[in-house]
């Protein structure tokens, strides 16, 4: 990639910023220090990535996310209570369960086992293939939805170049993901919980991401930042169990207990949503 997925200046342009993170002259689009090109983005998402490396238990956890998605399903509706939905990286297929009560529902992932559990167990319309790759009729779409997900996507400016394409006029697209500009980052810096490379590859702000979405035809009607529901088990797993080589007895002791599934909703103030429609 040799180009800032932002401002499309060279990338030999990008300066040192935080340890692992380049920062571009141009725009001050973040991104991690890595050659994405040698990414085999398949990989990274395995099944050790939802049980044991990002998540302890994505499975375990479905009650907490069927929480989060009816919020992120009540901010949709808002704006397009009805109409054809598609989510980039629907993973096990939780939040297009949720959808189809309410709209026609297809999901994409590039991760195998999740998709086939949401096809096969959940019955959903959820495909193992690269969003950038699927044949999606142009103008066809109400609504596309990008939870936790853009942060991923080694070219998320493509990626929302089809989105552009996909969506019919005054069509939606939904996005959540982390926002570098604001307090939490600025104070941590390389700490911040959500930099972690070569999963999280662009670290956007609101500038940045406007500036990306406004150049592919997409106008912002709302960014805010909104609350993330998760367990008492995933949140002792972050602090206790995650990145080291032996859990603590005391992560042992919440994860394999009930209090473990109880759930809270907690806004920091650094997650951002953003609304973007395409007018034309």
């Amino acid at each position: 990639m040799g180009i800032c997925v932002v401002c499309k200046n060279s990338i030999s342009n990008f300066q040192p910023f935080w340890s692992g993170l380049k920062k571009c002259c141009y725009c001050g689009h973040i991104m991690a220090d890595i050659d994405t090109k040698k990414l085999e983005t398949k990989k990274l998402y395995n099944n050790k990535y939802f049980f044991g490396e990002e998540y302890c238990d994505y499975l375990r956890d479905r009650k907490v996310f069927d929480e989060q998605f009816k919020s992120r399903l009540s901010d949709i509706e808002k704006f397009q209570p009805e109409g054809k939905l598609i989510e980039i990286g629907c993973a096990y297929g939780f939040f297009l369960a949720a959808a189809k009560e309410s709209y026609h529902v297809l999901g994409f992932d590039i991760a195998e086992e999740p998709t086939r559990y949401a096809r096969d167990i959940l019955g959903m319309d959820a495909r193992c293939q690269d969003f950038l790759d699927a044949q999606i009729e142009i103008q066809s779409t109400d609504i596309i939805a990008m939870w936790d997900v853009i942060e991923h996507l080694p070219r998320p400016d493509l990626v929302v170049d089809k989105v552009a394409k996909v969506l019919k006029s005054g069509g939606f697209l939904f996005i959540t993901t982390g926002d570098i500009g604001s307090l939490i980052p600025k104070i941590k810096k390389e700490k911040w919980r959500l930099i972690h490379p070569p999963t999280h590859l662009h670290y956007f702000n609101r500038s940045t991401m406007t500036h990306m979405l406004e150049k592919a035809g997409l106008h912002i009607v709302d960014v805010r930042y909104v609350g993330t529901r998760r367990s008492i088990r995933q949140v002792a797993f972050s602090l206790l169990a995650l990145g080291r080589d032996k859990p603590s007895r005391v992560y042992d002791i919440i994860a394999d207990s009930t209090l473990g599934d109880l759930s809270f909703v907690l806004n920091t103030f650094d997650i951002m949503l953003i609304v973007a429609q395409k007018l034309k």
